[in-house]
């Protein structure tokens, strides 16, 4: 799998008992399948608030990101908090959602930092499609 913001290969990653694919060694991002985000727990957490970046990787802000998973599906830009404008990628179609680098660590404390069940169900719902967002 290709990275959707700088192209370059996604490695897998343990994290708290399972396996991520993330940008190690590219622009430090993240790839959540629809099902990873929320069995995030705080054991997971610890290490994904930093992947290895290369600083000399160029990721373009404004070019359309492509799903790793889905070939040819352009993600969706979809703002997590007003507060903290923090955007994350959704891919329509398997719902995964893409965290550029240092996203993770800002959405988590967009969130107040509650217990992690509680936060990945937030940032689930926030990816979820409008009808089917829950009120809080």
């Amino acid at each position: 799998m290709n990275c959707p913001a700088c192209k370059g290969p996604l490695r897998q990653k343990s994290a708290g008992g399972m396996t991520l694919d993330v940008c190690y060694g590219g622009c430090g991002g993240i790839w959540f399948d629809q099902s990873e985000l929320e069995r995030t727990d705080p054991r997971a957490s610890i290490s994904l608030h930093t992947v290895w970046r290369d600083p000399n990787t160029k990721v373009s802000l404004t070019e359309p990101r492509l799903c790793p998973r889905c070939p040819n599906r352009v993600l969706e830009r979809k703002i997590f908090s007003d507060l903290g404008r923090v955007e994350v990628d959704q891919c329509p179609s398997c719902g995964g959602l893409w965290l550029d680098e240092g996203e993770f660590t800002r959405v988590y404390k967009a969130s107040g930092n509650p217990a992690m069940p509680l936060w990945a169900a937030s940032i689930a719902n926030v990816a979820a499609p409008p009808d089917a967002r829950r009120t809080r």
